[in-house]
């Protein structure tokens, strides 16, 4: 039986394909990939082919690029002539594939926050002709500790499924750990929560893989429990969490929870920005106020137009927070604020050419005095007194 899968993908997409290679080696497979087998002076054709030949899957991952490339092309359409079971993976929407491909069910993983990592070892494991009964997929050679913990995941009492899950990561194992991953794409909601915490809690809240976990844990009725995935979320930085906090800071009216959201946005990074600078112009002041607050933490530059404006809204504490922003920003807000005086007129423009006098740098004295200088007068001709 040939052992390992092979994975075809366009190299702009290495980092996935690098995530993507940590899951199935994780679950026990071996995998093949030019970029790492090819050797200098190799006839790398004879290569790619035996190396398909001798695999009994091959993972195409699906880009605009990707289906492109004449070498991606070669080697997909390559194992299905030699009758190699080809995966399709949609990293990015890619329109009109080549016939052969729209007659394979692809898998989803557009959705960064949720990728569908159990049903790609799932279907893995099928062709091979093998079948796990339990839902979450580890290797093969898994001690039987974890075979144990794992096969309790299903179980319909909660209280083992929890106390499952805490022997998981208790449990100083690779496939103890590579269980918890899988535990976050669990059909049972308990589970992928208290799962995604464990991961986090057990590196130290770095691990993007509790993000679908945590993103589930924001729609709990235990207020406690949403504040703590707000808390961690953050902590984590990843961008795919974004979209949802955003909607907790604009659509939350607990206090404490949009103060939450706001924590985490602030440390996501640019990502986050766009959502942020939109909130300023929110119809409701607190939401206005959230959202300053968190560009305060997140030093935005691309922010600062839009900060200029709102340290004229109409609610005093909407001013001062966006205010606290700039100020924060310090001199990473001259460039937008030169552009803002430039482009804006009345308290705007006022406001712009205050906060540059109270930076101060040389930068912003400049554009400052330039910014007031008067115009300088056409010269007048004088008036010929002659009749």
């Amino acid at each position: 039986m040939t052992q390992h899968i092979f994975v075809s993908y366009k190299h702009e997409n290495h980092d996935f394909a690098t995530q993507l290679i940590r899951q199935l080696e994780v679950a026990g497979f071996k995998v093949w990939i030019d970029v790492e087998q090819l050797r200098a002076g190799e006839n790398w054709r004879e290569a790619i082919n035996q190396a398909i030949k001798d695999s009994f899957a091959l993972i195409f991952i699906i880009t605009p690029n990707a289906k492109k490339s004449e070498f991606v092309t070669y080697e997909w359409a390559f194992a299905q002539g030699a009758g190699v079971k080809v995966i399709p993976i949609m990293l990015q929407y890619t329109a009109a594939l080549h016939p052969q491909l729209e007659q394979l069910q692809y898998l989803d993983f557009t959705d960064t926050a949720r990728p569908p990592w159990d049903r790609l070892i799932r279907r893995l494991y099928e062709i091979q002709g093998e079948s796990q009964p339990n839902t979450v997929m580890i290797p093969r050679d898994a001690p039987p500790a974890v075979k144990s913990a794992v096969a309790a995941l299903d179980s319909h009492n909660a209280e083992e499924r929890r106390s499952a899950l805490k022997s998981l990561a208790q449990m100083n194992h690779t496939s103890a750990y590579a269980a918890l991953v899988g535990a976050v794409q669990h059909p049972m909601r308990d589970v992928r929560v208290d799962a995604a915490f464990l991961l986090a809690k057990q590196t130290g809240n770095k691990e993007p893989a509790a993000v679908p976990g945590l993103l589930d844990a924001l729609t709990d009725e235990d207020t406690r429990i949403r504040l703590a995935a707000c808390k961690v979320l953050g902590e984590i930085g990843s961008p795919s969490a974004v979209p949802t906090l955003l909607k907790l800071l604009n659509k939350e009216a607990d206090g404490d929870l949009r103060w939450a959201a706001t924590q985490a946005l602030s440390k996501m990074g640019d990502a986050a920005a766009p959502g942020l600078i939109a909130a300023l112009k929110d119809e409701d002041w607190k939401v206005r106020r959230s959202a300053a607050d968190a560009l305060w933490g997140l030093r935005e530059p691309s922010a600062v137009e839009a900060l200029a404006e709102a340290m004229t809204d109409r609610n005093d504490v909407v001013r001062q927070a966006a205010t606290g922003a700039m100020e924060q920003m310090g001199e990473g807000a001259v460039t937008g604020l030169i552009n803002v005086l430039k482009t804006s007129s009345g308290p705007v423009k006022q406001v712009a050419a205050q906060m540059l006098q109270k930076i101060g740098s040389p930068a912003a004295l400049q554009a400052l005095q330039q910014a007031t200088a008067p115009l300088p007068q056409k010269p007048t001709r004088p008036l010929d007194n002659r009749r």
